[in-house]
């Protein structure tokens, strides 16, 4: 396994041990857990809608689309943490969409056809299972909420 899927696979270690965390709340309370994945999960978006500065500078989008991509790298993470701040029983989903969102805009931009086949499989692997850990957590969420 190379170096830079083990890091991509080692970021995946919060979004799989705080949920479980959340149903067995031994160290943190389960708001503890809520506030560390909301942060957490803000982080890794910003990070990876972050990745996508390079690209922007080191290609010329035709003109229509020059405007999406520092639109995604930008608005993603601040939407991600408006929704943090203000939406705290939405921030889940919604997060959820915008990891969605990040990975789908670099399909339309075309620039998922930059990345190598072996990283392009390893950012479905990641994208998914980040994806079904907010729906996860959420759902736990409900279950106790009622």
């Amino acid at each position: 396994m190379r170096y830079n899927n083990l890091l991509g696979y080692a970021g995946l270690i919060p979004f799989i041990l705080l949920p479980l965390l959340y149903v067995t709340p031994l160290l943190l309370s389960q708001e503890q857990v809520l506030e560390l994945y909301g942060l957490y999960s803000a982080l890794i978006l910003g990070f990876m809608a972050g990745v996508l500065w390079p690209v922007l500078h080191n290609q010329t989008p035709a003109p229509e689309k020059a405007w999406h991509l520092p639109l995604a790298a930008v608005m993603l993470p601040i939407l991600s943490f408006i929704a943090l701040l203000c939406a705290k029983p939405y921030f889940l989903p919604l997060q959820a969409c915008l990891y969605v969102l990040l990975r789908l805009s670099e399909y339309r931009l075309g620039i998922n056809r930059q990345y190598s086949k072996d990283y392009r499989a390893l950012r479905n692997q990641l994208t998914t299972v980040v994806l079904l850990s907010h729906l996860s957590l959420r759902w736990l969420v409900s279950m106790d909420t009622g």
